[in-house]
């Protein structure tokens, strides 16, 4: 299993949750010990039950395992397809868009010239703020504090004229929230902006 968590947690993955890997490692020693827990009462029930077959024992006991663990041989074969097949080259593409942000709070991220299929992946593994599904030239800058809970998070996209966009400004003491759009040309730039200091 602990090849399959390998597979699937890709570099895009990886850029965005580095903890990823050791929460579900965490998890496989967890469902082991959860194993065998369970392969221990199993003990018990093969003496009521008066089971002396070994071959019948070993049976049992591989199907109760594999049962138990099955969850993360589904779960995990899902996300390789996913990542590595289905949206493999999205992945990738996504990845040379990114950079580490450079003079921030410490560490980040930044995107630009994302398309919303680009970003709509993005988001799927992190916290982001989600963009309309007719969003275009989406850029980001994420940065943050390692140890701290600080963080800043700046989004722009341009949308068709005709959309329509709510302000917001939201600040409560070391919480602010921010959207404000501009028209430039054909096009309505939305920039929001997200901080926690």
């Amino acid at each position: 299993m602990t090849i399959f968590l390998a597979i699937w947690t890709d570099e895009l993955e990886l850029q965005f949750n580095d903890l990823v890997r050791p929460i579900e490692f965490l998890k496989l020693i967890g469902i082991t010990i959860l194993g065998l827990a369970i392969l221990g009462n199993v003990a018990s029930v093969f003496r009521k039950f008066k089971i002396n077959s070994v071959k019948r024992k070993i049976r049992i006991s591989t199907i109760l395992i594999l049962l138990i663990s099955s969850y993360f041989y589904v779960d995990y074969s899902m996300k390789i397809y996913t990542n590595r097949f289905t949206n493999g080259e999205l992945r990738n593409g996504i990845m040379k868009k990114i950079s580490p942000v450079e003079n921030g709070l410490g560490m980040g991220t930044k995107g630009e010239n994302l398309t919303e299929k680009e970003y709509s992946e993005i988001t799927k593994i992190s916290w982001f703020q989600k963009v309309p599904k007719n969003a275009e030239n989406i850029s980001y800058e994420y940065d943050y504090e390692a140890f701290l809970p600080d963080y800043s998070f700046s989004l722009s996209y341009d949308l068709p004229i005709e959309t329509k966009v709510d302000i917001l400004n939201y600040v409560n003491d070391s919480f602010s929230k921010k959207r404000s759009f501009e028209i430039i040309g054909n096009k309505i730039r939305v920039t929001y902006h997200e901080l926690r200091m």
